[in-house]
C-alpha cells in the first residue's frame, strides 16, 4: 500500500535551526515518512535512531549531481545507515553522453546497495526541447530505466508546460515516488497552493497514477513555499486532502 510522504524543503529554515524538532512536527501530524534536503550536520546514525523514536520512515535525500558523481560510495553508504530508500539526483549543468554515463554508474551502485536512483524535474527542463522532446523526456529516454527512476513533481511539470498526465503514462513502469505539487495562476506567473487547493487535476493524476506497475510506494505532497501562512498547517492540510482522495477512489 502507498504512503504519503513530507518533503522538507517547506520547512527549511526550520530544518537548518533544529532538524529532530521538525520530524516531530511532521510526525504528529501524521505523515509516514520524510524526503529529505540533506542532514542538517547531524550523522546517519542519529537521523535513523530520531526516525524510528518518532515513527517516520526515510523515504529519500536530494543530492546534487557533482557530488555524488565524486562521492558516491560514501554518500550511498550513509543514505542506507540512515534507511532511505531512495537518493533523488540533482540535475546536472548539461545533459550530454558523459553525463548519462554518470547516472547509469550511479544508479548501478545504488541498485548493488539495495536503493533507487531518482531523477526529479523541474519546470526548466519543461521548457526546451532537444530532437523534438522535452529535455526531461531526452535525460529518461537516455538512461536504462533499471537505473534511473522517475520521480515526477507533476505541478512541475504542469508550470512548464507539459501535460502531467503524459508523462505518467509514458514512464508507468518506472514511477515509484510521485510528487504532487498544486498551485494557482497569478498575473505575473503562479503560487503554491497546498495539495488539492490549486488548479492541478489531482483526482484524474491519482487515478492515473493507479495503473502504474509497480505501483508507487510514495506519494510527496510537494509544496515549495506557504507564504504568510503556517508551513505545518499547509502540511496538515494537504495531507487530509489526499488521504481524502485516497478513500473517494477506492
Amino acid at each position: 500500500m502507498a504512503k504519503i510522504g513530507s518533503p522538507l524543503f517547506i520547512v527549511r529554515e526550520e530544518c537548518s535551526k533544529d532538524l529532530m524538532k521538525v520530524l516531530d512536527k511532521i510526525a504528529q501530524i501524521g505523515y509516514d515518512g520524510v524526503e529529505f534536503l540533506g542532514f542538517f550536520g547531524h550523522k546517519p546514525s542519529e537521523i535513523k535512531n530520531k526516525l524510528d523514536s518518532c515513527g517516520l520512515i526515510a523515504i529519500g535525500d536530494h543530492v546534487a549531481f557533482d557530488e555524488f558523481a565524486k562521492n558516491t560510495n560514501k554518500i550511498i553508504d550513509e543514505h542506507k545507515e540512515t534507511g532511505c530508500g531512495y537518493i533523488t539526483i540533482g540535475a546536472p549543468p548539461e545533459f550530454g553522453q558523459s553525463e548519462f554515463e554518470t547516472f547509469e554508474r550511479i544508479g548501478e551502485a545504488m541498485n548493488k546497495s539495495g536503493m533507487k536512483l531518482l531523477f526529479h524535474n523541474h519546470a526548466e527542463e519543461l521548457k526546451n526541447k532537444v530532437n523534438g522532446k522535452d529535455v526531461l523526456e531526452n535525460i529518461f529516454d537516455g538512461v536504462r530505466p533499471d537505473l534511473l527512476y522517475c520521480e515526477l513533481d507533476l505541478g512541475w511539470i504542469s508550470i512548464g508546460g507539459a501535460d502531467p498526465a503524459y508523462y505518467l503514462e509514458k514512464y508507468k513502469n518506472r514511477c515509484p515516488v510521485i510528487h504532487f505539487k498544486d498551485y494557482i495562476n497569478t498575473s505575473d506567473g503562479f503560487l503554491f497552493k497546498p495539495t488539492g487547493y490549486g488548479v492541478m487535476p489531482n483526482a484524474e493524476l491519482y487515478a492515473l497514477s493507479l495503473q502504474c506497475d509497480p505501483k508507487p510506494e510514495w506519494y510527496v505532497m510537494d509544496h515549495d513555499c506557504a507564504y504568510e501562512r503556517d508551513s505545518y498547517f499547509d502540511l496538515k492540510i494537504s495531507l487530509e486532502y489526499f488521504r481524502n482522495l485516497i478513500e473517494v477512489t477506492k
